[in-house]
Formats: structure tokens, sequence, C-alpha cells
């Protein structure tokens, strides 16, 4: 707080809007509370959520790049997006993530490691969580309805049929 009783906030050194300096009344804080986020601070913890979507960081962090206090910010994010700030987060990298698997050219370990998750598992367990499928079972639909894939995804997507075929033979032969 300055003398004038406003809040100074400047973000991170690294952040794209370093060289300006941020001014909230408090009239205005209380003002926005019911509202959520101003729309540049929420602005800010979006443009950091996607310019750090592969690294880990904390709700501190985030909050930060808003210019307000963890407490404060996750309480207003969840009234501006109907969701915590950590589960907008996962939202988006399962986001990216779909995105990436649904082309084919990443294996999903790699998904994983792209997008902040600690591992292949913990991946796995969110996506399933999120998609109602695992990332095998939403890659696999994905390259069979494609019909613009490479012949390499044609393939590959031919071969999980035919071996799929034969697990069910095998299972009916067993039966």
């Amino acid at each position: 707080m300055d003398a004038n009783g406003s809040c100074r906030c400047v973000p991170p050194a690294d952040d794209a809007c370093s060289d300006f300096v941020y001014a909230i009344d408090a009239a205005g804080a209380r003002k926005t509370s019911r509202q959520g986020l101003n729309p540049k601070a929420l602005a800010r913890a979006r443009a950091f959520i996607e310019a750090h979507i592969g690294e880990s960081f904390t709700l501190g962090d985030l909050a930060a790049a808003a210019c307000i206090s963890r407490f404060h910010f996750a309480r207003l994010f969840r009234v501006s997006t109907g969701r915590s700030p950590m589960e907008y987060v996962l939202q988006v990298r399962i986001e990216r993530a779909k995105k990436t698997l649904a082309e084919g050219q990443q294996k999903i370990s790699a998904a994983a490691a792209e997008f902040g998750f600690f591992d292949q598992s913990h991946f796995t367990r969110s996506f399933r969580r999120m998609t109602g499928l695992s990332p095998r079972e939403f890659m696999r639909m994905h390259l069979d309805n494609s019909f613009d894939a490479s012949p390499r995804q044609q393939s590959a997507a031919s071969r999980n049929r035919r071996r799929d075929d034969r697990r069910e033979c095998v299972r009916a032969a067993s039966a």
C-alpha cells in the first residue's frame, strides 16, 4: 500500500507486461470481489498459465501474475471462471494433450511430460477423469476416425484394429 491507500503491484520480470505498474485502489478491489477478477488480472493469469503450461507452478505464482494475494485470487478466480485455479490449469493441460494425442505424433509419456504431469500414471488418471477415456483409447478413437491421417498413422490404426480383433477371437474361443 502506498500513502494514498492504493495497492501497487509489479508483475514478475519475465512477464510480458513487466514495464507497467498496476494500481488497484482499495474501493475498486472490494467492488470487483463480487464480480470476480478484474479482466486485466484474469488475462494476466491466463497468459501466465499459457506461458508455463508444461512447468510446475503454485497458486502463489498465479496470484503474483495477477497482482493480488493468493487467497483473494483463488476466490475471485473461481467466481470468474466457475473453477478453482488448479482445476482450470488441469483443464487447459488436458485440452492441449487431447490436441496433441489426436494428431498421433507423440507418445503418451512424452505428452505427459510436455504438459507438466509428474508421470504417465498421473496423466492417465487425470485424463480419464476429465474425458472418460484413457489417453490410449482417445488416440485410437481419433486415429481410427481421421480420414486425412498420414499413411503411418493409418497403418498403426489398422494394426491396432487387427490386434483387437485377434484378442476378441481369443476371448470368444476361450469362453
